[in-house]
């Protein structure tokens, strides 16, 4: 196949390096926790996606013209390769009707090559689209947006209501963001699902992962949801916004916490520009795979209360939530949450000289920070 220029090809490999860092933070946590860990289970498929897409963009590169990333901002793809990503995904039985096997191809290559003393160049292109569209094929990947599914359904036992553990994800087009959510929403309408007697967790064996491939597990409200999560997930949007515009919008539904994971920006050395301390640093770091810098931010809203519904001579009101934002706290005023948790991660050998410039504590003052080195993850205080 086509190489790669040095710049996409460094690009690529700094990204997969972070996504190696990443599944090391994971396994770090053991088995047995993340299995109980909603919120790991809300953030591992989006991550599998998302490491998936970059895989298929490295297979697209080597035939495609351009790929754009946002050098200033977040380090991450622009949102039209996301789009024509998922166009590609949309058309992909159709492209691989139209071209050969990996097998054919191979078979033309040696034979240009040693029947007429040709560069496959052309060829090269066909085999990188036939395995880009295969790729495409096997898994999914990071689209626009990735449509609600339930980790969990349950009752509250105090309310006496069903309650769902709800994730989502969509990627920004303005700020070029992957953004992943997860909500915990009581339901209080006739059509919630109730538990049956005598079964596991109260609900039919199979019926909770049945609804998982589903989305929200109330029938009569699925769609409704679905459709109003994908126009209200932008990053612009405040968590305390959204969950408003879900209570007044579902009256039926109310929404006792939401969290919201950012992941990015994304630093590379030689690459990205948006922080000048930091790529003077990683710019000193000649490995692709030893100079970026990998951060996240979650962010959290819980209700501190309910205000009952209202039913009189003069009307009614439905029941509404009132939120909790950390007053105290200027970043969660700004971005009206109620907790905020940075998170950074470098590997080792970025870090070693961001420490002999003694440019640590600035960098990474209000992150927990994570170190990469080869396949261990240090936790630095």
């Amino acid at each position: 196949m086509t190489g790669l220029s040095p710049e996409i090809a460094s690009y690529f490999d700094a990204f997969e390096s972070a996504f190696n860092g990443l599944e090391s933070i994971a396994d770090t946590e053991g088995d047995e926790r993340r299995r109980h860990n909603f919120l790991y289970q809300a953030i591992e498929e989006p991550i599998t996606r998302l490491r998936h897409s970059f895989a298929c963009w490295k297979l697209k590169c080597r035939f495609a013209d351009q790929f754009n990333i946002d050098r200033s901002e977040s380090g991450f793809p622009l949102f039209k390769n996301v789009l024509e990503l998922e166009a590609d995904m949309n058309r992909v039985k159709e492209h691989l009707l139209d071209l050969p096997t990996v097998e054919q191809t191979r078979v033309e290559m040696l034979e240009l090559m040693l029947k007429f003393r040709q560069h496959p160049g052309d060829l090269q292109k066909v085999m990188a689209k036939r395995l880009y569209y295969e790729a495409l094929d096997a898994a999914p990947a990071f689209t626009t947006f990735i449509k609600p599914t339930t980790l969990r359904v349950s009752v509250n036992p105090r309310s006496e209501r069903t309650y769902y553990v709800i994730t989502w994800s969509a990627y920004d087009g303005t700020e070029n963001l992957p953004l992943v959510y997860v909500a915990v929403i009581e339901d209080s309408s006739e059509d919630a699902p109730r538990p049956r007697k005598n079964t596991p967790h109260g609900f039919p064996k199979g019926w909770i992962d049945e609804m998982a491939m589903n989305g929200l597990p109330n029938f009569s409200l699925r769609n409704e949801f679905k459709d109003f999560v994908a126009a209200h997930s932008a990053y612009s949007l405040s968590l305390t916004t959204i969950a408003k515009s879900i209570d007044e919008t579902f009256p039926t539904l109310h929404p006792k916490q939401l969290r919201r994971f950012v992941l990015g920006p994304f630093y590379a050395g030689g690459l990205t520009d948006h922080n000048k301390k930091v790529q003077s640093v990683l710019d000193s770091v000649s490995a692709p795979s030893d100079n970026w810098l990998f951060t996240w931010t979650m962010q959290e809203l819980h209700s501190k209360h309910e205000v009952r519904s209202k039913r009189g001579i003069w009307g009614s009101s439905p029941a509404r939530e009132i939120y909790h934002v950390d007053t105290d706290d200027l970043d969660c005023v700004a971005q009206g949450v109620s907790a905020l948790e940075r998170y950074a991660m470098i590997p080792h050998t970025a870090y070693q000289s961001m420490y002999a410039k003694n440019l640590t504590n600035e960098i990474f003052n209000g992150h927990r920070c994570y170190i990469a080195s080869g396949d261990h993850i240090l936790k630095h205080v």
